[in-house]
């Protein structure tokens, strides 16, 4: 996988850590990543 898809996965690990509050930020950051590799796919 690419690295920017293993952060992605790897901030949705560390969601139980944090309070429910939290979690909409780290969706948006996840989504923003992974609509990036996406992107950089189209480029190739």
């Amino acid at each position: 996988m690419t690295a920017p898809v293993d952060l992605a996965r790897s901030r949705l690990q560390d969601l139980d850590e944090k309070p429910v509050a939290e979690h909409v930020a780290v969706y948006d950051e996840v989504h923003r990543l992974l609509q990036d590799a996406l992107a950089a796919l189209d480029e190739d």
